[in-house]
């Protein structure tokens, strides 16, 4: 008759827990020296200082029954329930950081600073986000810089080198975006996560994320 549904979820259950818990073990944040070492020229050129470029992403889950968490998971930007997490790459494409998982509706400066990212950055490092992370002030208390695209202020036009600025960030922002794009092509978090795996649903993402890092390098 085969095995049943329930073996198979226990089975699943037991070894994404256990592969979470072995991956913990072992450390995903570079050092300052090890991130200057592999540190591709483009960034070497414009952003030496750089330490990590961060972004929220969000991962779709089933409408929970619980109304409160309904409610917290909901997504204006997606139009669905979500969770979110904060992802952080070295300037050579590694996952360096994953947040814990909170619910869709929390705030890209919400997310940096309850993401464990802050006590990571040391004095004298840059992060790099989009312009959505309005998070200078957590960073200037530690001695770290923000690069984020300039904003445009009313009918104001970019200046010219408002404009390349915004193109140089651009062209090396993609980055992270790229290693997360690799982390949601695991068929174990592709599509919505049902109410059934909640309990494990940032064991599957985290492990997910921590499994890219055997890909080939994303920035050569």
């Amino acid at each position: 008759s085969g095995v049943s549904p329930s073996t198979i979820s226990r089975m699943f259950t037991t070894w994404i827990n256990l592969m979470f818990h072995k991956f913990q073990e072992l450390p995903l944040w570079m050092s300052r020296k090890k991130v200057n070492k592999f540190m591709p020229p483009s960034f070497k050129k414009w952003y030496p200082t750089t330490r990590t470029i961060i972004d929220g992403t969000e991962f779709f889950v089933e409408q929970p029954s619980n109304l409160e968490r309904q409610s917290a998971t909901w997504s204006n930007y997606k139009n669905h329930n979500t969770v979110k997490a904060l992802v952080c790459i070295s300037p050579d494409g590694t996952i360096t950081h994953v947040s814990p998982l909170f619910e869709g509706s929390i705030s890209d400066p919400e997310l940096t600073r309850e993401s464990g990212l802050l006590s990571l950055l040391e004095r004298g490092d840059s992060v790099m986000a989009d312009k959505g992370f309005d998070i200078q002030h957590m960073l200037t208390s530690i001695g770290v810089k923000l690069n984020i695209p300039p904003f445009r202020q009313g009918e104001r036009q970019f200046t010219p080198d408002e404009v390349v600025k915004t193109k140089k960030i651009a062209a090396v922002r993609i980055h992270v975006e790229r290693a997360i794009n690799r982390i949601k092509q695991f068929s174990l978090i592709t599509g919505v996560i049902p109410n059934s795996l909640w309990d494990v649903t940032e064991q599957m993402i985290h492990v997910s994320a921590f499994l890219t890092n055997f890909q080939p390098a994303l920035v050569g």
